[in-house]
């Protein structure tokens, strides 16, 4: 029975797949940013290590239930709600993908993702033509009157 598969071994199997896709996701964002270099690769291995555990956490996370409290008795025979240790941990291993992401400048925060739409590439060129069509000016002068709204 060698094709049989435990429950932890196919979570296992899932996480390991969902390492190698993220894996190739995250490089081919990073090339077409033209941010990547091989001196990432370290920093994207952690990424993908805490993406790994992130998985395996939410795997088992979700069956149990998604459950947010677990009952919890403590030495004395009192029971008390606590914050489910899985849940605890999905949290913990998102706040660390997020700031891996942080790190390889792959958030809203670090300013260098911009939405780029399918015509991207042809909005821009109709700007740098408008550009070039504007006469060019080397009067100081001028420019101050244009920059503030008066008369040139």
């Amino acid at each position: 029975m060698a094709g049989r598969k435990s429950k932890k071994q196919k979570k296992l199997d899932e996480a390991l797949q969902h390492k190698e896709f993220e894996r190739m996701r995250i490089i081919e964002i990073l090339k077409s940013l033209g941010k990547f270099t091989p001196a990432l690769n370290p920093l994207i291995e952690m990424y993908l290590d805490a993406c790994e555990v992130y998985h395996i956490k939410y795997l088992e996370w979700k069956d149990s239930g998604f459950k947010s409290t677990k009952v919890h008795t403590n030495k004395n025979g009192s029971r008390n709600e606590i914050k489910h240790p899985l849940a605890q941990q999905v949290e913990v291993w998102s706040e660390k993908k997020t700031k891996l992401l942080n790190q390889l400048g792959l958030d809203m925060k670090s300013g260098g993702l911009d939405y780029v739409d399918p015509l991207a590439s042809e909005n821009a060129k109709k700007k740098e033509e408008v550009k070039k069509d504007e006469p060019q000016t080397n009067n100081r002068l001028v420019e101050f009157r244009k920059m503030r709204g008066g008369q040139s």
